[in-house]
């Protein structure tokens, strides 16, 4: 070897640009605890995993990250109300430190968007009947247009981030589509300032959602979205993450997206009557995905609904190929045969409301 001393620096430089993690002997770096295998990071709630890689202080950092300021370099007037907190109080900006936390959980939470990862797609209960149908209608009364309904698009996530919660626990921890109106799919107006309650259309019909087994191209277009600071800051700092988050900022001081790449409790009341009346539900760490190509559904995909109470859920659909008398091979979605004949109903009034509505319009 010519030079040894320029390798071993070259060699060192190279290490260096690995995770922490990455040159471990099998063990958590945070907590000495055996590493958990790339299956059993699919099933490890992230707040469970993040402790075997960050500190105690490292997560309170993450966790005080919540109605941080992660855009104060943006100009564009669009998205200056997203600088305010719903009560029009400003956001403090990220701390150095805050955005050194966030950039470690990402770079870890991100190894497990792969091929073969399970990803939710939480679905308003007034498109199940589109999803199920296969098409549905968009755009406004006067100008509808008829489009299918056969990929997973929009916001994402690891299925680890929700297993086990109930319909409200996960309406509160993913931040469901903040709704300001008295009623909603997934919220309903409270009487206490800047707090939801669950909505009565999931306390009646439960709480939706896709199960999608990710494609490799489908986890590369799952990308973290972030607020320009933030984004900026990881594009920069940490190549395990290059290409792997795009500048996504808030917009509006109402709106439940956090641009820290993770989703923020909307301050959802609790219906547990053993908690005091403005009790909301917990923070869930978690790592927000959207896919910024929308992803086919694949056979195998399955529609499930959770109620309230527990995690338990109910198959309602799986996406299957159908060989058609003429030959021609499709997919779409078949009713589980265990469903009761009440759900049976419900579904197949779904899916016929989801049939006239795309009739009507031309489709």
């Amino acid at each position: 070897m010519k030079n040894p001393q320029r390798f071993a620096l070259a060699l060192l430089l190279l290490l260096s640009t690995f995770p922490a993690w990455a040159q471990d002997t099998g063990r958590c770096p945070a907590n000495g605890r055996p590493l958990p295998t790339a299956e059993e990071r699919q099933f490890l709630a992230p707040s469970k995993l993040l402790r075997c890689f960050l500190t105690v202080a490292e997560i309170s950092l993450v966790r005080s990250s919540i109605d941080h300021d992660a855009q104060t370099t943006v100009s564009d007037p669009a998205f200056e109300s997203g600088k305010l907190n719903p009560d029009g109080s400003p956001r403090p900006p990220l701390t150095d430190e805050q955005i050194d936390s966030l950039t470690k959980m990402h770079s870890i939470l991100d190894e497990d968007m792969r091929a073969g990862a399970i990803i939710r797609k939480f679905i308003p209960n007034s498109d199940v009947g589109g999803f199920l149908y296969g098409r549905t209608v968009i755009g406004s009364p006067d100008s509808p247009i008829v489009v299918s309904t056969n990929t997973v698009r929009g916001f994402v996530g690891l299925e680890r981030n929700t297993q086990g919660l109930d319909a409200a626990e996960t309406v509160g921890a993913l931040g469901l589509d903040f709704e300001p109106g008295a009623t909603g799919q997934f919220t309903d107006d409270s009487p206490i300032p800047f707090r939801r309650q669950v909505s009565r259309e999931v306390q009646k019909n439960g709480l939706h959602s896709i199960r999608h087994r990710m494609s490799a191209q489908g986890a590369i277009d799952a990308q973290i979205p972030l607020a320009k600071d933030l984004n900026d800051s990881v594009e920069s700092s940490t190549p395990s993450l290059e290409d792997r988050s795009f500048e996504m900022n808030r917009q509006g001081q109402d709106n439940p997206y956090t641009g820290l790449g993770m989703s923020d409790n909307i301050g959802l009341l609790t219906l547990t009557t053993r908690d005091a009346a403005d009790a909301t539900y917990p923070l869930h760490l978690n790592q927000e995905n959207v896919m910024t190509v929308p992803t086919p559904l694949a056979p195998g995909d399955q529609l499930w609904r959770r109620g309230l109470g527990s995690g338990k859920e109910t198959l309602i659909a799986k996406y299957v190929r159908v060989t058609l008398p003429d030959g021609t091979v499709l997919s779409r979605w078949r009713l589980s045969r265990d469903l009761s004949l009440e759900d049976e109903d419900y579904y197949k009034r779904l899916i016929r409301l989801a049939a006239e509505r795309v009739a009507a319009a031309g489709g």
